[in-house]
């Protein structure tokens, strides 16, 4: 046999799939980083309000806390996800960020009032205010390289899901351990997860390859469609910032109410558990890429849809069906505008147009949270009236968004 032939069958039978093993590998390690940057959420979205509120803060102040002014989050995501599109080292700009997240949280431990908590809570927005931002670029970057090489296919939702089921795992796991402990120690809960998610994305980002870094020429090119990139920005806003009331004020809602931390940890498994279903699910069963504007549409009816029912102060059944639709509200909210961003915004911005939304995301939610502290004093249960108010905004913004983009396909 010709020493040709002996390549072409050594290439034919070994490099697909050592190439099938590197993809599989890469799938893994970007799971496992998706898995570490949302680890936190799973104890910081349901235990942080009651740890504020241990430390003997009111609700008003509470808000003001959890809505720090937003411009040190939209500074550092500004900042630092051109700095990453720039350089390609999106990896190394997240490490920085989540570890600063972990030391942040363990020195809360020696602070009180309500000052010297705003002040660290404005350090802790600053750090993570890239973090989802990065971590989505990483992904993005790998799926635009396989495409261009020709390889395996990987698939954001799939990827981005295993951040969920990881938020799932962490409020499964935390439950049980924040019931035994003082809430007053629930901090010692957050810093611990935060430095174990930190030294978890170290191991993941390790051995990962680096998105290349976009020509001169690409970072000069201008978005084709800038009206259309704002519209989707604002659509996925509204509607996420919509959770802000839920987010704020749901698990001291529900203690005051005489609910166990057991049943706040379980209420919010029950959330998320839709959310990861629907991640993990939505790239093949949900239409991807090609119903991203869709996406967009049904997570703005189903928030219009959850906060009403919200507003009727429901049982305890009641609360585990709306949180059940957590994963249209919210992963479909997300999923949505990441493929819509993505393409429109070009391979020269890819952390960068979603850092867009998630300033956007932020400014709307510090705004909706600091309002949400006199409101709910106010109305109570009764304030999610406003929230479904700002779910039909959004809904109504998504359906200009997919009729303006279905209209290309019309005319083709």
């Amino acid at each position: 046999m010709a020493l040709t032939d002996l390549s072409a069958l050594w290439r034919r039978n070994l490099s697909p799939p050592d190439a099938a093993i590197e993809d599989r590998r890469e799938e893994l390690r970007l799971s496992a980083l998706m898995a570490s940057v949302y680890a936190i959420v799973g104890v910081q979205l349901p235990f942080f309000p009651v740890w504020l509120g241990a430390r003997g803060l009111s609700a008003t102040e509470i808000a003001a806390i959890l809505a720090t002014p937003p411009a040190l989050r939209i500074v550092s995501t500004l900042l630092s996800t051109r700095l990453g599109d720039r350089s390609g080292r999106h990896g190394a700009f997240l490490l920085g960020h989540l570890f600063a997240v972990a030391l942040v949280f363990a020195g809360m431990r020696l602070l009180s009032g309500f000052w010297p908590l705003l002040a660290a809570v404005g350090l802790l927005a600053f750090a993570q205010g890239p973090i989802n931002s990065l971590a989505d670029g990483m992904i993005l970057g790998a799926i635009r390289r396989r495409s261009a090489e020709g390889r395996g296919t990987l698939h954001y939702s799939f990827v981005r899901g295993w951040g969920s089921f990881a938020i799932l795992a962490v409020m499964l796991a935390g439950g049980p351990v924040a019931a035994v402990l003082p809430s007053d120690a629930l901090i010692f809960l957050l810093a611990g997860v935060a430095a174990l998610a930190a030294l978890g994305a170290l191991a993941a980002v390790n051995g990962l390859r680096a998105v290349q870094a976009p020509s001169q020429q690409s970072r000069a090119e201008a978005l084709a469609r800038p009206g259309l990139v704002v519209l989707v920005i604002c659509a996925a806003a509204l509607i996420l910032a919509s959770h802000a009331l839920s987010f704020g004020f749901a698990a001291l809602h529900w203690k005051a109410n005489g609910f166990s931390e057991t049943f706040l940890s379980l209420a919010w498994v029950a959330a998320v558990a839709t959310e990861v279903g629907f991640f993990l699910l939505a790239g093949r069963w949900f239409g991807g890429e090609r119903k991203a504007a869709l996406h967009l549409t049904v997570a703005g009816a189903a928030a219009v849809l959850r906060w009403l029912i919200m507003a009727s102060d429901p049982a305890a059944a009641g609360i585990l069906a709306t949180q059940a639709l957590h994963g249209l509200t919210c992963a479909a909210a997300q999923l949505g505008p990441a493929y819509l961003l993505a393409k429109l915004a070009g391979p020269s911005r890819l952390a960068q147009a979603q850092g867009w939304l998630a300033v956007a995301y932020s400014a709307i939610q510090a705004l909706t949270t600091l309002a949400c502290g006199p409101v709910y004093a106010l109305y109570g249960e009764r304030s999610y009236f406003a929230m479904a108010a700002m779910g039909a905004a959004g809904l109504g913004l998504a359906l200009v968004v997919m009729r303006l983009v279905e209209a290309p396909r019309r005319l083709a």
